[in-house]
């Protein structure tokens, strides 16, 4: 091949070399505008979700109003859980007297039983021994109380020893004792001792109510032989009912004896019931909590034991951080307020986005005039139309502007934001 056929091929593999570098660096700045065009809501950054953005208009028909945090002199209000609770006086065991055989027992669970009436009968064969041995021993009684009139006279005439009128004294007297202790046995199964000395014996007695109350639990059966301190039924009286509270160590230098406390049973539809704080236990639970009675103003025989109930202590007035009942709203059980912000919503970030993607496009349409940021608080006592608030440290209360009225409109339109991004996704 020839020298000039050479230099021509290698002229043009110089320029088809150079052609390719160019293409690869257009490329190369093609691919750097389009990132440095990509708008920033691609990168994986997060978006606030707790802003609010309303137009003029919006603000018009919602009838926002803007406030601030106040200090206020609100009752502080002490609540706590309890149960209804009796004295152990008026919880009653009732036992068999005596050993023998359940011959009825008609009770039930939840009976209510007047005192004196009859609980149980129970038979027992030893009772006619007893009485049996009641009436023989006070018939010697009779005997021995005549023996000893004769012996005194016989030793005031010397025609008896002195010693015979002690042996017989000595015999009365422990006959007497016999004679009472029996007849004390007969009493306490309910028996007449003065049947027994007539000659009729029961070998069965009755068992009857202590006091009156309602009956919560019956462990006997009919036919079952029970000792002397088996328990055959359980009774429960509401005397002297009281509330037993269950206060919280941190909360006891609260506590006073005397204090007025309201009471609402779990049972009553929040029916409130008065009462005043009886006694402090100083014992602390493992819990580090400590109970607390309290006594009802007005008892009522009707009132279940272990009943649950909320009670609530009036502590006094004390100067705490407010704001109006309408600047408070809850959603899923956790309570807002909305405070003035520069912060932008997520749908606003995302159309700069898009403006700022293609400017020719850009719409001729007003931006939001107000913004509002959604902000979690723990609501305290209310009094007056005022609520007591707990803010996050991080909120200048100088300066933080609350809405105060047509907060409920604020949450509505950030539930609704939530909803349309949520079908978009």
């Amino acid at each position: 091949m020839s020298t000039p056929i050479k230099l021509y091929r290698i002229a043009l593999l110089i320029c088809l070399l150079s052609l390719n570098a160019c293409t690869d660096k257009d490329a190369d700045t093609s691919e750097q505008k389009t990132a440095a065009a990509q708008p920033e809501h691609h990168k994986d950054e997060e978006v606030p979700t707790d802003i609010v953005e309303l137009t003029d208009d919006q603000l018009r028909i919602a009838s926002v109003q803007l406030g601030q945090v106040e200090y206020r002199n609100l009752g502080q209000l002490l609540n706590l859980n309890g149960r209804l609770a009796v004295p152990a006086q008026s919880q009653v065991n009732i036992t068999a007297l005596q050993g023998g055989f359940v011959r009825s027992i008609p009770l039930l669970p939840g009976q209510p039983v007047r005192k004196g009436q009859l609980l149980a009968r129970v038979e027992n064969p030893d009772l006619i021994g007893v009485q049996q041995e009641y009436a023989e021993t006070h018939s010697r009684l009779t005997y021995l109380e005549a023996e000893f009139t004769r012996q005194q006279e016989l030793s005031r005439e010397n025609v008896s020893a002195l010693k015979v009128l002690q042996q017989t004294t000595a015999d009365l007297n422990a006959t007497r004792a016999r004679v009472t202790g029996l007849a004390q046995r007969i009493r306490l199964v309910g028996l007449s001792p003065q049947s027994a000395l007539a000659g009729r014996f029961s070998a069965t007695y009755v068992i009857t109510a202590p006091v009156a109350g309602v009956v919560t639990d019956v462990p006997a059966t009919a036919g079952q032989y029970v000792q002397s301190a088996d328990v055959i039924a359980r009774l429960t009286s509401s005397q002297g009912l009281y509330a037993e509270l269950t206060v919280f160590e941190k909360d006891l230098p609260q506590l006073r004896e005397g204090q007025r406390v309201s009471i609402l049973l779990n049972n009553e539809g929040g029916k409130e019931r008065a009462g005043r704080i009886l006694y402090i236990n100083r014992a602390i639970d493992a819990d580090r909590s400590v109970r607390v009675v309290a006594k009802l103003d007005r008892p009522d025989a009707r009132l279940s034991p272990n009943t649950s109930l909320r009670a609530s202590l009036d502590l006094g007035d004390s100067r705490v951080t407010a704001l109006p009942e309408a600047a408070i709203v809850s959603a899923e059980d956790k309570d807002y307020i909305f405070v003035e912000t520069d912060e932008k919503a997520a749908e606003h970030q995302e159309h700069e986005a898009k403006e700022n993607e293609h400017p020719a496009e850009k719409p001729d349409k007003a931006g939001p005039s107000a913004r509002f940021k959604q902000i979690p608080v723990r609501r305290g006592v209310t009094e007056g139309g005022y609520s007591q608030v707990t803010l996050p440290a991080s909120l200048n209360l100088t300066k933080a502007r609350v809405v105060v009225k047509g907060a409920y409109a604020l949450l509505s339109q950030l539930k609704a934001a939530g909803g349309e991004e949520e079908h978009a996704h």
